[in-house]
């Protein structure tokens, strides 16, 4: 009997969701394997270096895809509200209007903190000097800007945290 085909981004839809909610050391084989629909083996096949790979190729979909929702749009040639009330509506929309944890915290403790730092860390980066452009694009000082940005992420960040913990 044949196995019907499980496409690459639903694979990645689904290992982001186990991450999500279990964080990378409770994560399982056997769970990534239920949860994307896979036997171990085809997932072995898909990512030879097992769960670290898997968790690689989460990070780098998350990180094309705050490029392309978030920072592309931030740096756009657009009206500076449109941007920032876009690249808000992409952030709500990743995180489910605050119901579902945040992938970059879940990979960032036990021991994917020292694994994946890097990886996060440029996302973040990513993130800040989008929007430092922005609030710039704003008129606010390059020292201003900076300080708004790194703000808002820390408020995002924590407003998820908050919102997963009441």
């Amino acid at each position: 009997m044949a196995y019907a085909k499980v496409e690459h981004d639903v694979v990645i839809d689904k290992l982001m969701e186990v991450f999500r909610s279990s964080g990378y050391d409770g994560s399982s084989m056997a769970v990534l394997a239920e949860a994307t629909q896979l036997k171990k083996a085809s997932l072995y096949h898909r990512f030879p270096q097992g769960k670290e790979e898997m968790a690689h190729a989460v990070l780098d979909y998350v990180a094309h895809w705050a490029k392309n929702r978030i920072a592309d749009v931030l740096v756009s040639d657009s009206k500076r509200e449109d941007r920032l009330d876009t690249a808000l509506k992409a952030i709500d929309e990743l995180y489910d209007a605050g119901r579902l944890d945040c992938i970059l915290r879940a990979l960032s403790h036990g021991s994917a903190a020292n694994l994946f730092q890097n990886e996060i860390g440029a996302i973040f980066e990513t993130l800040i000097r989008s929007f430092r452009n922005l609030a710039t694009d704003f008129g606010h000082s390059e020292q201003q800007a900076d300080q708004l940005a790194n703000e808002l992420i820390v408020k995002i960040q924590g407003t998820l945290i908050l919102q997963r913990s009441l």
